[in-house]
């Protein structure tokens, strides 16, 4: 099996099979009651996740984690304990919101604080733990109040052909990690898909997509401050994920779920064509310089 063959079964294959199992599993009690629920979604996901991380990175070396890598290991735990609160507190939007804060700023501060004093200094570097926080929160509560408004499978298709998406574009800004993370997280959202379309009362809620939102957001995050990848790349990927509010838009409305998907994944995939191609070829170009 060659190199590139190992690395999609690790990282997307595998993963999305140990999630749809899981789900499976957990989803059963739809057969028997009838009640959709989303509440072990993001515990199965986590698993296919942190199997792939386990498998490409390997598991943290510490605790509290010292390398940026290890901390999305962590922060996939907490998100798969996360993902279940919310899915608990579906009635009450304010205490999810800051709950979502809270974790978005606590995370993002131990992630961030090695780069303080060495690379960010003084007041600029609270200015870019808080925006890059602040985004990350917004993007990631923005996903979940869709998903709550319109729960199906057009909320984990779009996240997973961002993420997908978002892996090559990652690959081409020189980090080959964070690439592979943003595989693993489009193959377990993308399970969603057919199994919420072959369970017609499933539901994807905020709950639901807790885990690939929120490990989406903090891969981002890393590729900001870490690498660097340059910022208009990661914004137009966010952007990229927001085409599901196009449903909302008033010449869809009254349209069927399948026109609507199908208008959200062309402009979905047109935005992600405009940043990888310019990505691609400034990727290009610098192995070239290098004369590799």
């Amino acid at each position: 099996m060659s190199f590139l063959l190992q690395q999609i079964f690790w990282a997307a294959v595998l993963p999305a099979a140990i999630a749809a199992g899981l789900l499976f599993f957990f989803w059963r009690a739809w057969g028997r009651e009838g009640v959709p629920s989303d509440g072990g979604t993001p515990l199965a996901l986590a698993v296919g996740y942190l199997f792939a991380h386990w498998r490409i990175i390997g598991l943290p070396r510490s605790f509290p984690p010292v390398d940026s890598s290890d901390w999305l290991f962590v922060t996939g735990v907490l998100l798969a304990i996360w993902g279940g609160v919310e899915h608990f507190l579906s009635q009450k939007p304010l205490v999810r919101h800051l709950g979502r804060l809270v974790l978005v700023a606590v995370v993002s501060w131990l992630v961030l604080r090695p780069l303080v004093g060495n690379v960010w200094q003084g007041v600029s570097a609270l200015l870019w733990i808080a925006s890059l926080a602040a985004g990350w929160w917004l993007w990631w509560s923005v996903q979940a109040r869709f998903a709550d408004e319109q729960p199906g499978f057009l909320s984990p298709l779009i996240l997973s052909m961002v993420a997908g998406g978002g892996g090559f574009i990652l690959l081409w800004s020189n980090s080959s990690s964070l690439s592979q993370m943003s595989g693993a997280v489009a193959a377990v959202a993308g399970v969603l898909v057919p199994l919420t379309l072959w369970r017609l009362k499933g539901v994807a809620g905020a709950g639901g997509l807790a885990f690939p939102a929120g490990m989406l957001g903090l891969i981002w995050v890393e590729a900001i401050a870490f690498v660097p990848v340059p910022i208009w790349r990661i914004v137009a990927m966010a952007v990229a994920s927001l085409s599901p509010f196009l449903a909302l838009a008033p010449p869809l409305r009254r349209r069927s779920v399948w026109v609507v998907a199908a208008w959200c994944v062309v402009v979905t995939a047109a935005v992600l064509v405009a940043v990888m191609v310019p990505t691609y070829r400034a990727y290009v170009a610098s192995a070239g310089a290098y004369g590799y």
